[in-house]
């Protein structure tokens, strides 16, 4: 399926690897100019230098807590490419497992700055260019299954993540006048370099995990990102679109 993206312009935060990564790859794939940012600078000039030879990409280091870092980030990418129009706010962090009668406000402020405050201010920022430059973009968000289930001792993480959620439906409703459309995913257990020692081995299988016995591969989220990023899903806003192997339809009792 065509998607539509050919020629447009995606920035990315949390690029350089993961679910980030495999985004970056697929919009590429979809003909798109992408713009990848992560905090630390050498991480973002390898990827542009592995990912160069499949389309356009620029970096741009960015911590996403740092207001004006992502002013810096939207501003370049227009001036760089001539527009933005998909923001795929990716960037997070994912902790040690504390009891949170033991987390200390530095774990609690962090977490929630970055996946918080950092998808806040980079909806902010993309849809105000969206705007000035009438582009009716995407923004697209990334949630959990934590957002709307309960990991023991993650609470930061659980927070933040369900804050997502909320956040998104008030950009969806905030940015309507404007044409933006915005959605979350909420990915399940994936397969990445945060959770593999989390995980058996790819082709194990993970009895009670979820419907499918496995966990994702990073492609496989990055599809149901590209789909958000566009126009094919017009009539979606403020949406939460689960990519989890079935995880969160299986009872409880059943789990991994």
């Amino acid at each position: 399926m065509d998607l539509g993206l050919k020629g447009k312009v995606a920035v990315v935060t949390g690029g350089s690897r993961g679910i980030g990564r495999a985004t970056v790859q697929r919009l590429l794939q979809e003909g798109m100019s992408v713009v990848v940012s992560s905090q630390r600078a050498d991480s973002v000039a390898a990827a542009v230098k592995e990912l160069g030879a499949s389309g356009r990409v620029e970096g741009i280091a960015c911590d996403v807590a740092v207001e004006a870092d992502v002013k810096k980030l939207v501003a370049e990418t227009v001036r760089r490419l001539g527009r933005l129009d998909v923001m795929v706010t990716n960037a997070g962090i994912a902790d040690p497992y504390v009891n949170m009668v033991d987390m200390s406000v530095e774990q609690w402020d962090r977490m929630i700055a970055i996946h918080m405050r950092g998808t806040f201010l980079c909806g902010r920022e993309a849809a105000r260019a969206m705007r000035d430059a009438k582009i009716p973009g995407r923004i697209v968000t990334i949630s959990s299954t934590s957002g709307k289930e309960c990991e023991a001792h993650a609470a930061n993480y659980n927070a933040a993540k369900a804050g997502i959620v909320g956040l998104t439906r008030s950009m969806a409703v905030d940015f309507a006048p404007w044409g933006i459309r915005v959605n979350t995913v909420a990915p399940g257990w994936i397969y990445t370099d945060m959770t593999t020692a989390d995980l058996p081995p790819r082709g194990v299988p993970i009895d009670g995990l979820g419907a499918l016995p496995r966990a994702g591969e990073p492609g496989e989220v990055a599809a149901a990102i590209a789909f958000l990023a566009s126009d094919v899903c017009d009539f979606m806003t403020g949406s939460t679109v689960v990519v989890d192997g079935g995880q969160l339809i299986l009872s409880p009792k059943m789990r991994w």
